[in-house]
């Protein structure tokens, strides 16, 4: 039997912006956005990826890229592609489209990354209340390890994975999704109990001519205009699959993404090296451009057999998948945990992202008394091979979230000791990363138990 070579099927050069490569990526979901690409299911495909910001962010040592970063142009998704069977016939909406991720990793001749925060006014960020300013960590990878000349000491195995993975909406789709995000930013934040707990604004990103680009579609036709005022933005995940950042989505999974329209329209991109159950900074895996190598496989009306819609239409389903067999093997962990209190002491009802804040900001400053900057920890946490859970959902009125770290990515013993934490000589400071100020009004959070402390 003759090796099984990969198809090359999108080829991507990261020496070229995002729409002068061969076959354009796209960065909305719409129904007609043309497919760039036709596979067979069974076929062994190559895609490459360019990064999530189309080349924006470079390798140096200042953070005024991610500050003023246009981050209406993300994310670059290769694609769509057509999937059809070995006659020929294209998947159709109610199919389950099976996609095996066989092998992924960096494109070669470019083996870098970054993670960053961005800018509180250009994006914010999970803690943006207490970390207002741009930063960045660039990231150089030797084989499957990632090191970082911005946060030395750390050294880690990556599980590379793509951020960004689904299927095309239907126009039905398309438009629960707007209607629905459209009423969460008109609400205001006072219309959310997290309103004034998290502080990543905008509520949701409608749609956005500015920025747009749609693959195939010509940018002066009527078309191009009339798709790109209706496309959803990319940023989050919804029932096609997308923007989920699921680390484990890696080599050897397998993921079952619902058809909504003929061909499913299969795109996929934001590559990371490495990510952090959460990816907390925002920016915040280690984004990279990057190849997966795929196989696909089409269960004629797996929709209905096997999703269960939760909600007011038989499109309210979302994709399921198997985790695969290789990821970084760590055995000790040092687990931090938070409740649904928040840092002003005020009491919320079982609220997990309260809680997961918690267990992060408890993280961070505990990793900081052993020579790493605040700003470091953040970063760390993000990309890093870390375990997120929500251990307990259902003890009122506080939820319990809990954050795993492996203890063996440093390169000393961060555990607790007698004698407390290094101090003096024996503390070794570990620079920082690249920061840029932040020139904006917002107030800042501050822990009220810190306040006139040296900490």
């Amino acid at each position: 039997m003759p090796p099984r070579t990969p198809i090359p099927l999108i080829k991507m050069d990261v020496k070229k912006a995002p729409w002068e490569q061969e076959k354009k990526p796209h960065n909305r979901w719409h129904p007609d956005i043309p497919p760039v690409a036709e596979a067979k299911v069974g076929d062994l495909l190559r895609v490459e990826t360019i990064d999530w910001t189309g080349g924006q962010i470079k390798d140096d040592d200042s953070a005024e890229d991610i500050k003023n970063v246009d981050l209406s142009r993300c994310h670059y998704l290769s694609g769509p592609i057509r999937i059809v069977d070995e006659q020929g016939v294209p998947a159709r909406p109610g199919d389950l489209l099976a996609v095996e991720l066989c092998n992924l990793g960096p494109l070669p001749g470019d083996e870098w990354g970054y993670t960053g925060t961005f800018d509180r006014d250009n994006g914010g960020g999970f803690l943006t209340d207490h970390f207002p300013e741009a930063t960045k960590a660039i990231w150089h990878f030797d084989g499957i390890y990632a090191a970082s000349r911005h946060i030395p000491g750390v050294r880690f195995a990556g599980l590379i994975h793509p951020g960004l993975i689904g299927t095309a909406p239907s126009h039905e789709l398309l438009k629960i999704w707007n209607d629905r995000e459209r009423t969460l930013v008109e609400g205001g934040e006072g219309s959310t109990t997290l309103g004034g707990v998290l502080h990543t604004r905008p509520l949701a990103l409608l749609p956005e001519p500015k920025g747009a680009m749609l693959g195939g579609l010509p940018a002066d036709s009527a078309e191009w205009a009339r798709v790109a005022a209706e496309a959803a933005r990319t940023i989050p995940g919804r029932e096609n699959g997308g923007n989920c950042d699921i680390k484990n989505l890696s080599r050897g999974c397998k993921v079952y993404f619902p058809v909504f329209v003929e061909g499913a329209n299969l795109s996929m991109g934001d590559m990371h090296f490495s990510q952090g159950d959460g990816e907390v900074s925002f920016c915040g895996a280690i984004e990279m451009s990057g190849f997966l190598e795929i196989k696909c496989e089409i269960l004629r009306g797996g929709m209905d057999q096997y999703l269960t819609p939760m909600g007011p239409t038989k499109l309210h389903v979302h994709p399921i998948f198997e985790i695969g067999p290789l990821e970084p093997r760590y055995s000790e962990w040092l687990v931090f945990e938070g409740i649904s209190v928040d840092e002003s002491g005020r009491q919320h009802y079982l609220d997990a992202s309260v809680a997961y804040k918690r267990a992060v900001l408890n993280a961070i400053d505990y990793l900081s008394k052993f020579g790493y900057t605040k700003q470091q920890v953040y970063l760390l946490l993000s990309c890093c091979p870390c375990e997120g859970r929500i251990s307990g959902i259902v003890d009122v009125p506080n939820a319990v979230a809990t954050l795993a770290i492996p203890v063996a990515i440093f390169d000393q013993d961060v555990r607790p000791k007698p004698g407390g934490p290094p101090v003096g000589p024996r503390l070794l400071k570990r620079g920082d990363v690249a920061k840029a100020t932040y020139d904006g009004s917002l107030p800042v959070t501050v822990n009220p138990c810190l306040c006139g402390s040296s900490h």
